[in-house]
Order: structure tokens, then sequence, then C-alpha cells
């Protein structure tokens, strides 16, 4: 595998009625390092859209084990008030990153604040190619 590549994730509870996220990712594997863009879609069809950087693990055991830990970066300035305000994210992958568990938390907004919690996410791997 090549130590730089791209990743696209879509992660879905299994809880019905419960906002989709996608991840578009570049991870550098010799650095162990990933940045892109995390994008919720609420059921009610509002989009949130943050940067987001992290790593990249291995997880030694019986099967060997992939994990990216990601929290996003939203802007410092200029935001506006239903814009996320924080990202957090952990996605544990087998070893040939295609499906696997994620959980992640999003809080949204600066006066009326509310926070999207996933922790039955299922992640399902995406080809780059695929993605419009």
């Amino acid at each position: 595998m090549s130590q730089l590549f791209a990743a696209v994730y879509e992660i879905a509870s299994a809880t019905i009625g419960r906002p989709s996220l996608r991840l578009h990712l570049v991870v550098d594997r010799a650095k162990a390092s990933v940045v892109g863009a995390a994008m919720l879609e609420t059921v009610t069809g509002e989009l949130h859209e943050i940067p987001v950087r992290g790593h990249h693990h291995e997880i030694d055991g019986d099967q060997p084990l992939e994990a990216i830990v990601l929290a996003g970066t939203p802007p410092v300035f200029a935001a506006q008030d239903d814009d996320p305000t924080s990202f957090q994210l952990l996605m544990v992958l087998p070893s040939a990153w295609k499906d696997g568990q994620a959980c992640y938390k999003m809080s949204l907004g600066k006066r009326h604040p509310r926070v999207i919690d996933i922790r039955d996410g299922v992640a399902r791997a995406v080809l780059p190619e695929a993605v419009y």
C-alpha cells in the first residue's frame, strides 16, 4: 500500500433517524498523519462541514487493525452561528481498510449549541474515484 493515499468513508449509525457522516481524507502512513474534511448530513438535510486532522495508528493483536483519530479544526473568525465548533472521531478498521466501526461527536452552534454524539457508527470505505 502506498505511503500517501486518499480515503473516503461513509459512516452511518446503526440507529434509524441519525445523521450520516462522510470523511474525505488524505493519509500519510510515513508520518502517521491524516488531514481532510468531515461532512455531516442531518436527517433534515442540513449539511455541516469541518476541516479535520489527526493520526493513523496500527494496533497489534490477533488480527491487525488500523485506527484513525481525528479532531476538527474550525475557523477562528467569521464562523456562522450554526457551524460546527468541535469534532472528534475514532475509527477502527481491519488492516484491509474497507469497513469498520466509528464513534464521533460534533458540536454545532454558538448561541444555541447542540451536540451530535454517535457511538454505534458503521464505517464503509468508498472509492475516491466514485465520489463526485
